[in-house]
């Protein structure tokens, strides 16, 4: 074995210096359009494109213009059509505050324009903020809404950090790195190596390569996206979102709004990206809600005759400790009768972990009808007052308890006194 072992180390010495190789020799990314790159680079470093941000042309630069013209390039044109929608928005927000509009690329570095872009670290939104910091910058952040998703409340939100953070360091290239690293690391940073200069400060380790690289980014997706033709981009960027806002009442399905306004739900989603659980939150009694332009008086209009359709499904339960047939039963708001029958059973005994079916009515399908809805077969919305219960409200309303928790996205058994509940009749 030892004879072996030293013939096995006598091999990797003899062809490790003869220069030999383990590693395959994969042909750079870039290769297939470097010469293309190359000339594009060169046109670029005779006429730069106008910014009010300093651009510096450098070797991190040129190869991140390589990678997004070349290994990315799919991505970058998805970015480069986003960009329609929030572009002229954004821009607009940052010159309210004094900013460079041209800011407005970080968020296509952070997000690509995707508001429902989320980060392994809990970042969200197109300008990817952390809970804590989009709290501080005002975004509202609960169970229902989640304000960094919405693109002009959000970008209010960056504009007011970003000019906190030009403030404190009076550098774009440092408010920008910042802006991804915290700005008590680069204060750290700033502190250790005696400069302000971000590009000496990305020659030292202490920096991530991620924050290293994010202005290099920036710089060569604003280069980009400032002529894309001169890269071979042949893009159209979608129609900026053209909206107007309506009052709904509180626990309104974005599927009823997209009915009611004749509209695709995935735009009225997109709309109203910040409602996490695709309904306006029941603790309101109304919430504004986006609309295409020219659809507000619609889509109130065809809200007042949405019906539902009700239909029977099967779901399962799993058994657990103190749990009874009857209990069971009366929480889904069927018989025992049909309980037992769906399950094949024949006596009342259960077990700890078993699953059981159950089958129950749930609201699937919306339709407008001919006429308005009549009044009460309109959601009503309860406020919870001391003393009550899940269980108490559903038997003075007659609903069955599993509804009066779907309805309103319960998932356990408390409540608190002032939360609103939408209850609908049964139909």
């Amino acid at each position: 074995m030892k004879r072996l072992l030293g013939l096995l180390l006598l091999f990797v010495f003899i062809f490790s210096g003869s220069g030999f190789s383990f590693q395959k020799n994969d042909p750079d990314p870039f290769d297939r359009d470097e010469d293309l790159v190359e000339e594009r680079l060169q046109l670029i470093e005779e006429d730069l494109p106008p910014s009010d941000i300093p651009i510096t042309l450098n070797e991190k630069v040129e190869y991140f213009i390589r990678y997004f013209t070349t290994k990315k390039r799919e991505v970058f044109a998805r970015w480069l059509a986003r960009s329609g929608r929030y572009m002229p928005m954004i821009k607009e927000i940052l010159r309210s505050y004094g900013l460079p509009e041209d800011l407005a690329y970080l968020a296509m570095i952070e997000s690509g324009f995707n508001p429902f872009a989320y980060s392994r670290a809990g970042a969200c939104g197109i300008w990817q903020f952390i809970r804590s910091t989009g709290r501080k910058y005002g975004l509202k952040i609960n169970y229902w809404v989640d304000e960094r998703r919405d693109p002009e409340k959000a970008t209010h939100a960056a504009a007011r950090y970003l000019l906190d953070l030009y403030q404190e360091f009076e550098c774009w290239h440092l408010a920008s790195a910042s802006y991804n690293a915290g700005e008590a690391k680069l204060r750290r940073a700033i502190k250790r190596y005696g400069t302000r200069d971000f590009w000496k400060l990305c020659r030292y380790r202490y920096l991530k390569r991620e924050t290293k690289n994010y202005v290099p980014k920036m710089i060569a997706a604003m280069i980009i996206a400032k002529n894309p033709q001169k890269f071979g981009f042949d893009v159209d960027p979608y129609p900026p979102l053209d909206y107007e806002i309506i009052e709904v009442p509180g626990g309104t399905d974005l599927r009823a709004v997209a009915l009611a306004s004749g509209t695709d739900y995935d735009l009225i989603r997109l709309l109203n990206a910040e409602l996490r659980r695709g309904k306006t939150p029941p603790t309101v009694s109304s919430y504004p809600v986006k609309v295409p332009f020219g659809k507000g008086g619609e889509t109130l209009s065809a809200l007042q005759k949405i019906r539902f359709i009700y239909t029977r499904q099967t779901i399962k339960h799993r058994v657990r400790r103190g749990e009874s047939l009857y209990r069971i039963a009366s929480y889904y708001g069927i018989s025992v009768r049909a309980l037992k029958r769906a399950n094949h059973l024949r006596g009342h005994h259960l077990r700890i972990g078993q699953v059981l079916r159950i089958p129950v009515r749930t609201q699937a399908v919306l339709y407008v009808s001919p006429t308005p809805v009549s009044p009460a077969e309109q959601a009503i919305v309860y406020k919870v007052k001391p003393g009550d219960s899940l269980w108490k409200i559903a038997r003075k309303f007659g609903v069955r308890l599993y509804d009066l928790k779907a309805w309103n996205n319960l998932h356990g058994n408390t409540i608190r006194p002032g939360l609103r509940l939408i209850i609908w009749p049964e139909a």
